[in-house]
C-alpha cells in the first residue's frame, strides 16, 4: 500500500494504532477498533480504507435497486415503503459490500490464507472474495446452516468446518483453529474494516430518494449493516447533502435477542438463545454490542423481536404480492416494521426504507398454509 488515509481507534479507551487486519484486539485494554480517517468526508463516495477504489477486489457489489412496495406501504399505512434490494449483490447477500473492503485491505497487507466464522451468508461470500483475489479461506459455519449457504462456501474453493451446536460453537471452533494454526483471522464480526463496507447503501439510498426517508428498518445479528449505515449518513449529514439521519430500528427475533434485551433493561445471556430460522441473525454474543446500543440512541430509534411464525408469514406474503422472495431473516425485517408500526414506534403516512439483505434462494422454503 502507498500510505494510510486512516489509523485504528479502540472503541473502548481511544488509544489509536496503525492500521492491521490481523491485530483486533486493543494492547491497551482489549478492546476493539473502528476505522478513524485522516480526511474529511466528500458526500460523493463514501470513505473507504483501501488507496484506490479501482483496484479494490470487486465482483460488482453494489448499486443495488431501490424498489417502491407500493402494495405493502398502502397495506401499513405508509406514505411510502421502499426496499433496498441487497439480495441482488454477486452472492445474494448484503455482506458481499464488506468482504469487498476487508479482502482487498487483506490482500494489500500480505494475507494468503485467512480463518472465518459465519452463519452462512459471510462465509459464503467471504470465501467467493476470497477466490477472486487469491487467497485461501477457511470457513467455520453450524452443521445446521441452510445447505445453499453451505453448498456457496464449497463451490468457491474454501474449506469448510462444519461445527454442530449453536452459532457460538462456529465462533469458538475458529478462534481455537486460530491460535493452533496461527492464522489471519478476517473475521467479519471483529474486524473494524467489514463494516466500512456498508457505508456505500447509504449515499445509494440518498441518490435516489435523498434525505426524504425518516425510517430504516433491517434485521440484525452482528450488527455491521446497522453499523456502516449510520456511518454512512454520518458522513452525508457531515458533507452537508442531508440534514438529517433516519431512525434506525433493529429487528431481532425473540429466539435470540441479546440487542433487543440490552436496549430494554432485560436479563438475557447466550446461554438463553433457541433455534429460530432467522439464521442470519442468530448471533448470541455479539462482539460490537455497545457499538450498536451507541448508534441506535444516536439516531432516536428502537429494538424489536418478532415470532418464529411472523418469518414465514411475511415472506410469503412479500412473495405473492410484491413478487420479492427474501430469505426468512430478511422477512423479518417487515413483520418488526409491522409491529412497530403498531406500537406506534413508526408513525403511519412515514417514510421508511428496509434492507432486503439476503435471497430466498439460499434457504429452503417452509410451506404455510394459505
Amino acid at each position: 500500500m502507498k500510505g494510510f488515509n486512516h489509523r485504528l481507534c479502540c472503541v473502548d479507551c481511544s488509544s489509536t494504532r496503525e492500521p492491521s487486519v490481523k491485530d483486533l484486539y486493543c494492547e491497551v485494554c482489549g478492546g476493539l477498533f473502528k476505522v478513524e480517517y485522516l480526511d474529511a468526508p466528500d458526500g460523493i463516495t463514501p470513505r473507504l480504507p483501501i488507496d484506490d477504489p479501482a483496484l479494490s477486489n470487486s465482483l460488482g457489489e453494489g448499486d443495488t435497486p431501490v424498489v417502491l412496495l407500493e402494495k405493502t406501504g398502502e397495506l401499513l399505512g405508509l406514505k411510502s415503503l421502499w426496499a433496498k434490494f441487497e439480495f441482488m449483490a454477486p452472492t445474494g447477500s448484503f455482506k458481499d459490500r464488506g468482504s469487498a473492503v476487508l479482502t482487498t485491505i487483506g490482500r494489500d497487507l500480505g494475507v494468503t490464507e485467512f480463518i472465518e466464522d459465519s452463519s452462512g451468508n459471510a462465509g459464503a461470500s467471504l470465501s467467493a472474495y476470497a477466490a477472486a483475489a487469491g487467497m485461501k479461506a477457511h470457513v467455520f459455519a453450524p452443521s445446521s446452516a441452510a445447505a445453499g449457504k453451505l453448498d456457496q462456501i464449497q463451490i468457491f474453493g474454501a474449506s469448510l468446518h462444519k461445527i454442530d451446536g449453536p452459532r457460538q460453537a462456529s465462533t469458538d471452533a475458529a478462534e481455537e483453529f486460530v491460535r493452533e494454526r496461527k492464522l489471519c483471522y478476517l473475521s467479519h464480526n471483529l474486524s473494524p474494516y467489514f463494516s466500512e463496507g456498508m457505508k456505500a447503501a447509504s449515499y445509494e439510498i440518498v441518490d435516489v430518494l435523498g434525505d426524504d426517508i425518516d425510517h430504516i428498518v433491517l434485521p440484525v445479528g452482528n450488527g455491521s449493516l446497522l453499523i456502516g449505515m449510520v456511518r454512512g449518513y454520518q458522513e452525508l449529514l457531515v458533507a452537508g447533502i442531508i440534514a438529517k439521519i433516519p431512525k434506525f430500528h433493529c429487528v431481532q427475533a425473540h429466539a435470540v435477542r441479546p440487542l433487543v434485551a440490552a436496549l430494554n433493561g432485560e436479563q438475557w445471556s447466550h446461554l438463553d438463545a433457541l433455534p429460530t430460522d432467522a439464521s442470519g441473525i442468530a448471533v448470541s454474543k455479539p462482539p460490537r454490542l455497545a457499538e450498536m446500543l451507541e448508534v441506535i440512541k444516536l439516531t432516536g430509534g428502537s429494538a424489536i423481536t418478532i415470532s418464529e411464525e411472523s418469518l414465514s408469514v411475511w415472506q410469503k406474503r412479500l412473495s405473492s404480492s410484491e413478487g420479492l422472495f427474501s430469505e426468512m431473516t430478511s422477512a423479518g425485517a417487515f413483520a418488526g416494521l409491522a409491529s412497530l408500526i403498531q406500537s406506534g414506534e413508526i408513525e403511519q403516512d412515514s417514510n421508511v426504507c428496509v434492507p432486503v439483505t439476503g435471497s430466498g434462494l439460499k434457504e429452503p422454503l417452509n410451506q404455510i398454509d394459505d
